[in-house]
């Protein structure tokens, strides 16, 4: 078991929906970068998401969570992106048990990226990069 899976478990948080949460906050995160690029005249491209460096991604992380679900439609055509949207901005607003879950999550996510960016043979290495390790990873 990684040390992720046992912190999540830790946390009461199942791994499977920690892991999808993770992904989800990923997401939210590369569209706040991209509708920062937008408000300052770049263009909506797959080549401004692939040009953004990890490492902004990163310290993006760390924004509140106001900031980072500002600029995301409130309405999305796969149902399963709709209900993990709908489940982070009910985590924004709970207390509790759940309350700590979402700046764990972030955490996570930090974590994930700042190894990435370490174990990389490259200086800057970009969503793209990420994008194209993943395809590597994936079994064919």
């Amino acid at each position: 078991m990684s040390k992720r899976h046992e912190r999540l478990r830790a946390w009461d948080i199942e791994r499977d929906a920690g892991e999808r949460l993770i992904a989800t906050l990923g997401a939210l995160v590369l569209h706040s970068l991209v509708s920062d690029a937008v408000a300052t005249g770049s263009p909506r491209t797959v080549g401004v998401l692939h040009g953004i460096p990890l490492a902004a991604v990163a310290a993006t992380t760390a924004r509140p969570d106001f900031e980072i679900l500002a600029a995301v439609p409130t309405a999305h055509t796969d149902p399963d992106e709709q209900a993990a949207l709908n489940y982070v901005r009910l985590l924004t607003y709970q207390s509790g048990r759940t309350g700590p879950w979402l700046p764990r999550l972030r955490t996570e996510l930090h974590h994930s990226l700042i190894t990435l960016m370490g174990r990389s043979r490259l200086g800057t290495p970009t969503c793209a990069d990420l994008s194209t390790w993943v395809g590597q990873a994936r079994p064919t």
